[in-house]
């Protein structure tokens, strides 16, 4: 338990360091512990979906699933473990066919799958951070309205509110440009491709189910 309490803090609060990481338990269930840490940062997501549900909120931005407004948080918190390990997994496999191709240094899919979770997981680790601030402040009360007043005007709560997503973005991004493209070949394009083709793409299907 202790191996594998370290294994989550260091790819959370050191994503300079994912490749070191993988290298270091390669041989101790890396696999395992990835999905693990997605898993744990999927729990947290959906105890605040929860806490919006409990409270009687609902999505303040348009929803693309066809799922109704006002039970959206309920689903949102049966779902998106599920749904995060399921896009981890379909986007590793595209990963995994772009190193495949013709001029690409060997790489194995449980390389590729370990450093997309890891970078993955510093995006949903910062991105909880606003879901957590909203969750807290409908627990003191705060209403739909006020809460919507509040994140539209400028201020100092819509600017955190866009730093913590854009900053999700980028740590989550460079941890993965920088732990892709240090596992391939000097010049090989395709760790570069991975990286941030994969990156995109999780993210299209992040943003499609979690509000």
């Amino acid at each position: 338990m202790a191996g594998s309490s370290k294994f989550l803090l260091a790819a959370i609060l050191k994503p300079w360091r994912h490749a070191e990481l993988y290298d270091e338990y390669r041989t101790s269930g890396v696999g395992f512990r990835t999905a693990l840490l997605l898993v744990v940062l999927g729990l947290v997501f959906s105890l605040t979906s929860m806490v919006k549900a409990a409270c009687g909120h609902f999505p303040a931005v348009p929803v693309i699933l066809p799922l109704r407004l006002e039970n959206y948080f309920v689903w949102q918190a049966f779902l998106v473990i599920p749904w995060i390990v399921l896009t981890w997994l379909l986007v590793g496999l595209l990963a995994a066919g772009i190193l495949k191709l013709p001029g690409s240094a060997a790489v194995s899919l449980r390389q590729v799958m370990v450093l997309l979770g890891l970078s993955f997981s510093n995006f949903l680790f910062l991105l909880w951070i606003p879901h957590l601030i909203t969750a807290g402040l409908y627990l003191l009360g705060m209403s739909q309205k006020e809460w919507v007043d509040l994140l539209s005007q400028p201020g100092w709560f819509q600017a955190l509110y866009l730093v913590l997503i854009m900053l999700a973005v980028l740590v989550g991004w460079l941890a993965l440009n920088l732990s892709l493209v240090r596992k391939k070949k000097k010049g090989n394009p395709a760790g570069w491709l991975v990286a941030n083709l994969g990156f995109l793409v999780w993210i299209f299907l992040l943003a499609v189910f979690l509000r």
